[in-house]
């Protein structure tokens, strides 16, 4: 309730006991179960919350006289405002919205005198019920907003809602935390540069700038976008809401890093092989087509390094599988480090291994994969302690990306280095072939 209303209602209470000399005037906010809520008084002294059903008071035909308070069962908080029994008492009706019983409680200690104006104060009586539906619309709106404030603290986002008016807004904590200012009611335009200054330290500023600014204008812009804040992540959604017939604006802040490096991570699984880490056959085959797509324009060539370990089963066989484990481990590792950072490796199943070469020179494919070769015989591998010498068999084919082709150009490489690895299998392994031109 405002201050006003409250003034005026208090001013009421004091005009109608100077009226007519009673020792308390009261108005009460008076529910239909008979329960009466102390709305204001004079003189002032606050009561709790009592109930009338029993008292007598409700029942009693009111026609602006006085009537013997012998008769009616007051409660105790009315006792106790008196400070004992009244004589007399006078309940002028007067229904507020929601509280169809309220009114006023005229009561004296003594008798009133005939001199005072007392049967004019029923004619308070529309005043009075206009003051207490206004005192219960205000306290309903406090607790829809407080219900409010509530809500948008439980949300797990940050929450800028800019009224329709245009010049009032309201943020939670969490929003207060971003944008550094206090969480509650704002100035809508004192947010506007918080927010300005929020998308500016943003690594996509240009993209979020460019994407607003276009919508300048636009009541019924709506968006979700990601505001890149170095390491972490927050969807930002924006939409228009409408109340009292004005077209507001709510900005919902979530930081969604955590789910963001979730779905890193099992695409990163999706596309890994569990065993060596490094990325498996269907992401090879993947993201071979798209380099090689990218290069038909071009006419770029590309190469296939098809890699096996030499005599694998006789390692299993003689050292155990965990062993054969981590010489495929250590065999991918080397392999890897051996290729230059655009290439791409993958395990292709088994103890078989592929690399894509882009763009290679035509001398470049079988030094590469001697340089591989070299990398993974070199050195023996230590399992336990037992120390195993493991050399790879590769072949090698090349190509070129043409435009138009009818045959899958990957599948192709794929073939003829599968041959030549046949080939450097049937040479006497650990030792690099090239495929036919």
């Amino acid at each position: 309730m405002s201050t006003t209303d409250s003034d005026a209602l208090a001013g009421l209470c004091h005009f109608a006991q100077l009226a007519s000399g009673a020792d308390l005037v009261m108005a009460v906010e008076i529910e239909a179960n008979g329960w009466a809520g102390w709305a204001a008084s004079f003189p002032t002294m606050p009561f709790s919350g009592f109930s009338l059903a029993r008292s007598g008071i409700l029942e009693h035909g009111w026609s602006g006289v006085p009537a013997a308070a012998a008769g009616l069962r007051l409660p105790t908080a009315l006792l106790h405002g008196l400070n004992g029994p009244p004589a007399r008492l006078l309940f002028v009706p007067a229904p507020s919205l929601g509280a169809p019983l309220s009114g006023l409680l005229v009561l004296w200690k003594g008798e009133p005198s005939a001199t005072h104006l007392t049967p004019q104060v029923p004619l308070l009586a529309t005043s009075v019920a206009r003051l207490l539906s206004a005192r219960r619309e205000k306290l309903r709106e406090v607790t829809v907003q407080n219900q409010f404030i509530d809500l948008v603290e439980s949300v797990p986002a940050g929450i800028v809602l800019m009224e329709g008016d245009g010049v009032s807004a309201v943020i939670n904590e969490r929003a207060a935390d971003l944008l550094g200012c206090p969480p509650g009611n704002h100035r809508a335009r004192d947010l506007a540069e918080p927010m300005r200054t929020l998308r500016q330290r943003c690594d996509n500023h240009a993209e979020l700038e460019q994407a607003y600014g276009a919508q300048v204008g636009n009541v019924s812009f709506a968006s979700t976008l990601n505001w890149a804040l170095g390491e972490r992540t927050i969807e930002v959604d924006t939409h228009p809401v409408r109340g009292n017939g004005e077209y507001g604006r709510i900005w919902l802040f979530t930081d969604v890093t955590a789910e963001l490096l979730m779905a890193a991570e099992l695409r990163r699984l999706a596309a890994s092989d569990p065993l060596t880490g490094i990325p498996n056959r269907r992401h090879f085959e993947e993201r071979s087509a798209q380099i090689i797509a990218a290069r038909e324009a071009t006419g770029h060539s590309v190469a296939v390094l098809m890699v096996d370990v030499d005599h694998f089963k006789k390692i299993n066989d003689s050292h155990g599988h965990p062993a054969g484990d981590e010489v495929l481990k250590v065999v991918a590792k080397r392999c890897r480090e051996a290729l230059r950072e655009r290439d791409l490796f993958a395990r292709f199943g088994g103890e078989e291994f592929v690399a894509l070469l882009a763009a290679p020179a035509v001398e470049d494919a079988p030094a590469v994969a001697e340089r591989m070769r070299q990398a993974v015989a070199a050195t023996p591998i230590d399992v336990g302690d037992a120390r195993i010498n493991v050399t790879v068999s590769i072949g090698a084919a090349l190509g070129e990306a043409l435009p138009g082709s009818d045959q899958p150009l990957l599948a192709e490489l794929i073939a003829r280095a599968d041959e030549a690895l046949y080939r450097a299998k049937a040479g006497g392994r650990n030792r690099v072939s090239m495929a036919a031109e």
